[in-house]
């Protein structure tokens, strides 16, 4: 092996490297060492296979190939890469296999699977069937209740992040099969339509490139869509429904026509909320337990903004217009947490959503048409429609960093409108001293916010004026009377004080002629850097 290893390490080009282990002081040792214990594991995987020797050989090599994962990363060939997942694709599959070796071949499948934009579904295809005959077996057992058999309850959870890791690579074909298994089951008086709808949202695969739609989505959503539209009485497979059309939804941005379903599913939504409304602040305790999850409701919103005219915006604004009262710090309930969860989450998934349309690096994966792509109008008017409730959820009684969340990442899309109220919020608590509470919960939005306000290639320009006089005025915070604010105070100072290096730089306008007006302001300003540490110091 020795002989040929420099030849094979010129040709071979590796999935995905850990890029931190090129910076390791002992870093021209590490490819050699990662090829021996690949080719070492690769040998030895095969021996324990071919002799069938479950245990502990396939599982001890197993486990190796999982260390060799976290430490070298993919540092294997696309044609090993695929090998490696279809030789585990049938370990776990394999009839009779003791749950705890389900759990370890999955842990190791899906951290192959994971990043999926390194395999395309034309390098590898995964037959569904096999996979949903292991889930049948442990999840509808009909021995575990008798005791013959015992399944962990994390065996779950792992089966699911699998079924999710392996679906993307499900042949075209399979959306068919699927439902002709699950459509006779579809009778909404019976409680098996909970099962079909459970497996639809667990197994139907929505990432397929536009050719394949008609033998993907379009076979089903009209139908399920139709059957959503029409109930009125949230039965409890409705969320797995809705978890569906969410996904659907943000992996075919532009690619399904959602404009006609658009304001059924704010009302929906709002529904799902469970608000006390009118007299009488009770709600059924049904209500309570079959409301969506967040974090779907989250991703079906996000995909649906942008594109002509953009009507899922007018409806968001309408929405978050009817409960923006909800978020006064005076109310309060068991809503809460869901209104806080909801504020936290939207703002982030917009920033994926961006990162995603103009800065993610190209892949096989469909994109988003031009067409559909969120525009700086279209993230000015999702701001301003979000920003009043962040505003008042900033003094909640239960947390600011919920709002605090918020506000960074609606910060990150439109500075320029965020900011400066937020700033206007912050000077006003730093001159009051009647309230701590205020100080403490406009400081933590500040140090979320703190990146977009001196970044240099902002939109908001004169926010690198305001460092100086936000750290001068933060410094009474510095009590040791009053904890919480004296621990926000000092990860205030910190945050600014990473960001922007403490130099005197007045003596810069003098010795270059380049610098614009707002530049040779700060430059003049940094002077004061020198009083505001001797004042911290004295503090």
């Amino acid at each position: 092996m020795d002989g040929c290893t420099v030849k094979d390490m010129a040709e071979f080009i590796p999935q995905k490297k850990i890029v931190y282990n090129g910076l390791l002081p002992y870093s021209d040792r590490l490819d050699r060492e990662a090829t021996e214990l690949l080719a070492e594991i690769k040998a030895n995987l095969c021996r324990a296979v071919l002799l069938r020797e479950l245990w502990p050989g396939v599982a001890f090599w197993s486990r190796k190939l999982f260390s060799f994962l976290k430490l070298y990363g993919r540092r294997f060939s696309k044609d090993d890469h695929i090998l490696f997942i279809k030789l585990l694709y049938e370990l776990v599959t394999l009839p009779n296999l003791e749950p705890h070796m389900i759990q370890s071949y999955a842990r190791l499948l899906i951290q192959l699977l994971k990043k999926k934009e390194l395999l395309s579904r034309d390098d590898l295809q995964l037959p569904w069937r096999p996979l949903y005959d292991l889930y049948e077996r442990v999840f509808y057992s009909k021995t575990e209740h008798l005791g013959l058999i015992w399944f962990p309850n994390s065996v779950d959870h792992i089966l699911k992040a699998l079924i999710k890791s392996c679906r993307l690579y499900f042949p075209a074909s399979s959306t068919k099969e699927m439902l002709d298994e699950w459509r006779p089951l579809l009778c909404v008086f019976d409680v098996v339509m909970q099962k079909a709808i459970s497996n639809m949202e667990l197994f139907l695969p929505t990432i397929m490139p536009p050719e394949e739609h008609s033998q993907g989505f379009q076979l089903w959503f009209d139908e399920l869509m139709n059957l959503w539209m029409s109930l009125q009485n949230q039965p409890s497979w409705e969320g797995h429904l809705v978890n569906l059309f969410a996904r659907l939804a943000n992996d075919n941005i532009g690619y399904v026509d959602w404009t006609p379903y658009i304001p059924t599913i704010f009302t929906r939504i709002l529904r799902s909320l469970n608000l006390p409304v009118g007299v009488s602040q009770m709600v059924s305790p049904r209500y309570l337990t079959n409301s969506y999850d967040i974090g779907y409701i989250v991703l079906w919103v996000t995909a649906l903004l942008g594109g002509p005219g953009n009507p899922a915006q007018k409806e968001l604004t309408c929405l978050f217009n009817s409960i923006a009262s909800f978020y006064h710090p005076s109310n309060h309930g068991r809503w809460q947490s869901r209104l806080m969860r909801l504020l936290q989450r939207l703002p982030a998934s917009v920033v994926r959503r961006v990162h995603r349309e103009r800065h993610a690096s190209p892949c096989w994966i469909t994109l988003v048409p031009e067409h559909q792509q969120l525009t700086d109008a279209d993230l000015q008017e999702f701001t301003r429609s979000l920003t009043g409730a962040a505003l008042l959820a900033m003094f909640s009684k239960t947390d600011s960093t919920d709002a605090a969340y918020a506000l960074q990442n609606l910060a990150l899309l439109t500075p320029e409108l965020v900011i400066p109220p937020v700033l206007e919020k912050t000077y006003a608590a730093m001159e009051t001293l009647t309230e701590p509470h205020t100080l403490t919960a406009t400081l933590s939005c500040m140090i979320g916010m703190a990146r977009s306000l001196v970044s240099p290639n902002n939109r908001y320009p004169e926010g690198c004026a305001h460092v100086l006089p936000l750290l001068m005025g933060s410094l009474p915070g510095v009590d040791p009377n009053d904890f919480s604010k004296c621990m926000i105070t000092f990860q205030f100072i910190t945050t600014f004080t990473t960001l922007v290096p403490l130099v005197d730089c007045s003596s810069a306008p003098s010795q270059r002629n380049d610098l614009t007006e707002i530049e040779k302001d700060l430059c003049f300003a940094s002077a004061e850097f020198e009083d505001f540490v001797l004042q911290f110091l004295d503090r």
